[in-house]
């Protein structure tokens, strides 16, 4: 500490998380020539290069990828400490959280949470941004949490040293159809796979869905109808012979919903946990603490 000047920090961030003393320069407001200055002094100061040339970009050094992140989340503390406020009164205080969530979890879940915050904080704003990269963006800061279901998501928070998560609720798949369509009764896989189907799927994403699978030794060849969100899988089955696979809450936020049904299948649908992901520097702030302990007193039905 004696010996590092604490102005250079957020110059180091930048130079870390860009990797180009022209864009660290920008996103830190002053000129290339000052950012140069600022990198030779780092450069001195760690006696290593931290920015390495390789052709035409910069790689960081060994060295500096063991600082990167440490730094990150030391600049993300510092910026919470002195921002947070001792007290918070939810009738009174203006705060925007920034939340990364899913359609589904939009819909479903933080709609309700919204409609209690109203009464209760009338001037907490939000943006809800899609799901993209979560943990590095939790981690990083671009974003106060995350609510998601995915389980490997959920497996990566929790091997997080800085990120905490919490346990929302409950959700299990259903498959919807028409009203009009054939099948009834207890409908078995094999029974499901002779019709077209209608999912989702996430980039990068392997979905809970992507376990159901027909007995051996049947042609499943069948036409699928792949979504980037579950919201248009009811309009999509609506007045089709297609089966529509996606999570139970959604089918009460439906618009078509009076024109489809649930299908009663004999297996196991999949299920999983939605999930709130938050970082560890929110942990004494008395807004994010606020927040935080209404979206666990949710209880969906």
């Amino acid at each position: 500490m004696q010996n590092f000047d604490l102005n250079l920090l957020s110059s180091l961030d930048a130079l870390l998380a860009e990797k180009n003393v022209t864009r660290a320069a920008k996103k830190m407001h002053v000129t290339q020539s000052t950012m140069s200055g600022i990198l030779r002094r780092l450069r001195d100061q760690f006696d290593d290069e931290l920015l390495v040339r390789n052709g035409r970009r910069y790689d960081l050094s060994p060295f500096a990828q063991s600082l990167a992140i440490t730094v990150r989340q030391t600049i993300l503390q510092i910026d919470s400490t002195i921002s947070a406020k001792p007290l918070f009164d939810p009738k009174k205080d203006r705060r925007r959280f920034r939340i990364m969530a899913s359609d589904y979890s939009t819909m479903v879940y933080l709609s309700a949470v919204f409609r209690r915050v109203e009464k209760q904080a009338p001037y907490l704003s939000y943006d809800i941004v899609p799901i993209n990269s979560p943990i590095d963006n939790v981690r990083s800061g671009t974003v106060d949490l995350c609510v998601t279901g995915n389980p490997y998501t959920q497996a990566d928070a929790s091997s997080d040293q800085f990120l905490r998560s919490d346990t929302l609720f409950s959700e299990i798949y259903c498959c919807i159809v028409d009203n009009d369509h054939p099948l009834r009764g207890a409908v078995t896989l094999d029974q499901l796979f002779e019709f077209p189907h209608v999912v989702a799927q996430f980039g990068g994403v392997t979905m809970l869905t992507n376990e159901l699978k027909a007995g051996p030794g049947r042609n499943r060849a069948n036409p699928t109808i792949n979504v980037s969100t579950f919201n248009v899988i009811p309009t999509l089955v609506h007045g089709t012979r297609s089966v529509g696979i996606l999570p139970s809450r959604m089918m009460d936020v439906a618009a078509e919903r009076s024109g489809l049904r649930t299908l009663d299948v004999a297996f196991d649908m999949p299920q999983f946990d939605e999930q709130l992901i938050w970082h560890s520097r929110f942990a004494y702030d008395p807004a994010f603490g606020w927040l935080r302990s209404v979206m666990l007193s949710m209880n969906l039905k």
